[in-house]
C-alpha cells in the first residue's frame, strides 16, 4: 500500500499530470564523483547503484569463470579490474583471465578502490583497528590509518574526497582526514552501525541496528534523526532532495533536509536499492519501479524465481534472478505492446547472489555455480571491440 504524507507528496501529486511515464523530477545527486567504474559498493557514496553514462551489454558472453570461492556480496570493479569482497582480496584481470595480486581483507565487504588506491578493511599485522590502503595497481600495502574502533562499513567519501566516513563496531561513526590520516571527529548513535553509509551535499545518512535513520553533517554535528519502522533495514540512498529507506516492510522517502515522510509504501524489500533519479528500483520477490518523487508504481518485473538486487547502467537495469540468470532489462519507456522488458538473459548456474556489480559492457555476478562452488562470473559484450573494454596498463594509476 502506498500511503503520500505532508506538502512534498502533494507537489509530487501535482508533478505527475502529463509527462512521460509521470516522471516528476529527477532527484540524481548530482554531487557524487563516481563517474566510471563500480568503484565502492552500489557504485557510489549515495549508493545509488547507477552507472549513469555507462554502455550496458548488448550481446552478453561469460568472460571470466575463475576456480576460486567467493560469497554472495557485491564485488567492486575499477580501470579493468575486479576486486572481490574476500579474504584475501583477489585483484582479477577478466579480460585476460587473470588473478593479478591478493591481500587482507574482509568476506563481507569488497574493497574502495579511488585514485589508485584500494581501502580495505582487513585485519593486517598492524591488528583490526586498522584502515589498509594498497596500490591497486599492485596490491602493495603502503599506508594504514589508525581508527578509534573496528571499522564495519566500507569507507564513503566527502564529495571533495577530502574526508572518508567509516561506520565502528561500538555504535560510533568517525570521520578521518584522508591525507593526514587523522580521525576528525566520532559520533555515538544508538544502535550497531552494520549498513553502509550514504552521503551527499555535506550530509551522513546512517541506519542503525537501534531502528533509526540518523542525518548527520559532515562535521559530525546532528542534524535530525527519525525511526526507520521497520526491520533488516538496508543502506539509505540519498538523492539532492530526499533520502530513500527501505526494509523487510517499508520503503520510505523522506525530506533530506528534515527528515519529514514524503511517502511511504509497505511492500518493502530483501535486498539494496538502486536509484537513477527518476525511479527507485526495490526488490522483494519481484522487483518493482517506483516514482521517486511520488512512490507509485511505473513497472515491474515479476520473474519465476526471486531477483538479486538491481544494478543501473545507462538505460539497461541488470538482474539476476534465482534460477541462475543474468536479465537485462529496459529502464525507460513502456515496455512494449505487452509490457515485456527484457532485452536479454544469460544462463550462469544455479543461482546469481545478492547483488552485482556492473562497468561499461560488464557484469561481475556472485552466484552459485551448477558445481556447487560460491563464486564469481563475468559476463562481458561479445560485440565490444577490446579498446572499449578496459585493460590494466592503467588500472590503478601511477606508484607514486
Amino acid at each position: 500500500m502506498l500511503r503520500l504524507l505532508g506538502a512534498g507528496a502533494v507537489a509530487g501529486v501535482a508533478g505527475c499530470l502529463g509527462g512521460d511515464e509521470g516522471q516528476t523530477d529527477d532527484d540524481f545527486p548530482e554531487g557524487v564523483r563516481f563517474e566510471d567504474g563500480w568503484r565502492t559498493y552500489a557504485h557510489d557514496d549515495a549508493n545509488t547503484a547507477f552507472l549513469r553514462d555507462g554502455t550496458a551489454i548488448s550481446e552478453p558472453t561469460i568472460e571470466y569463470e575463475p576456480d576460486f570461492g567467493m560469497g554472495s556480496t557485491e564485488p567492486v570493479a575499477a580501470d579493468g579490474v575486479a576486486y572481490t569482497p574476500s579474504d584475501p582480496i583477489r585483484a582479477l584481470d577478466p579480460a585476460a583471465g587473470e588473478e593479478l595480486w591478493t591481500a587482507q581483507g574482509e568476506e563481507w565487504t569488497a574493497p574502495v578502490v579511488l585514485d589508485g588506491i584500494a581501502y580495505s578493511l582487513g585485519v593486517t599485522v598492524h591488528g583490526p583497528n586498522r584502515l589498509a590502503l594498497y596500490r591497486a595497481r599492485t596490491g602493495r600495502l603502503f599506508r594504514t590509518i589508525e581508527l578509534p574502533g573496528r571499522p564495519r562499513t566500507p569507507p564513503a567519501f566527502s564529495n571533495d574526497r577530502e574526508t572518508l566516513f567509516l561506520g565502528l563496531d561500538d555504535e560510533r561513526v568517525c570521520a578521518v582526514d584522508i591525507d593526514a590520516a587523522e580521525v576528525k571527529w566520532t559520533r555515538s548513535l544508538f544502535g550497531a552501525v552494520r549498513r553502509p553509509l550514504a552521503v551527499n551535499l555535506h550530509s551522513i545518512f546512517v541506519v542503525t541496528e537501534g531502528q533509526r535513520l540518523y542525518c548527520l553533517g559532515t562535521d559530525g554535528r546532528a542534524r535530525w534523526q527519525a525511526p526507520t519502522e521497520t526491520v533488516e533495514t538496508v543502506a539509505p540512498v540519498v538523492g539532492d532532495e530526499r533520502v530513500y529507506l527501505a526494509g523487510w516492510d517499508r520503503i520510505a522517502a523522506l525530506e533530506r533536509r528534515s527528515g519529514d515522510v514524503v511517502w511511504e509504501d509497505d511492500r518493502g524489500v530483501h535486498e539494496r536499492l538502486a536509484f537513477d533519479g527518476e525511479r527507485l528500483y526495490a526488490v522483494r520477490g519481484s522487483l518493482r519501479a517506483l516514482d521517486s518523487a511520488t512512490g507509485e508504481e511505473r513497472w515491474r518485473y515479476d520473474p519465476e524465481e526471486t531477483v538479486s538486487a538491481a544494478s543501473v547502467v545507462g538505460d539497461t537495469v541488470y538482474v539476476g534472478t534465482g534460477r541462475g540468470d543474468l536479465v537485462a532489462l529496459n529502464r525507460t519507456g513502456d515496455g512494449g505492446l505487452f509490457g515485456d522488458r527484457e532485452r536479454w538473459s544469460i544462463s550462469l548456474g544455479r543461482n546469481v547472489g545478492h547483488s552485482l556489480a556492473a562497468t561499461d559492457r560488464r557484469v561481475l555476478c556472485p552466484l552459485v555455480r551448477d558445481d556447487g562452488l560460491p563464486s564469481i562470473t563475468v559476463v562481458a559484450d561479445a560485440d565490444a571491440d577490446e579498446s572499449s573494454a578496459g585493460t590494466t596498463a592503467d588500472a590503478g594509476g601511477s606508484e607514486s
